[in-house]
């Protein structure tokens, strides 16, 4: 069972997660009675199609590198994001 959870990443956990919530709220969304509630609900499951991609990708890169490598690399491009969340939130408290 150790080996079972070794190869797993952040972008693998995300994403497994993201898809997990986007099949539940679509399937919710598109049994619903109105017609904009089933075009959000299709909405939902194409824009599943990228994060299915990321994954993918994520599993070639951990093929090919090891995973403490790609989680390096993850982390880094998270911590990119949340700066760049940050410097936003600044910019909007100026303006």
């Amino acid at each position: 069972m150790k080996k079972q959870f070794q190869n797993w990443t952040l972008f693998f956990i995300i994403g497994i997660t993201a898809i997990i919530a986007g099949l539940i709220a679509s399937i919710i969304l598109m049994n619903g009675s109105s017609a904009p509630d089933g075009l959000f609900g299709m909405y939902i499951l194409f824009s599943l199609i990228p994060i299915l991609l990321v994954i993918i990708i994520d599993r070639i890169l951990v093929w090919k590198f090891g995973n403490k490598n790609v989680n390096k690399v993850q982390f880094s491009i998270l911590l990119l994001i949340v700066l760049l969340w940050i410097v936003r939130f600044v910019v909007n408290l100026i303006i």
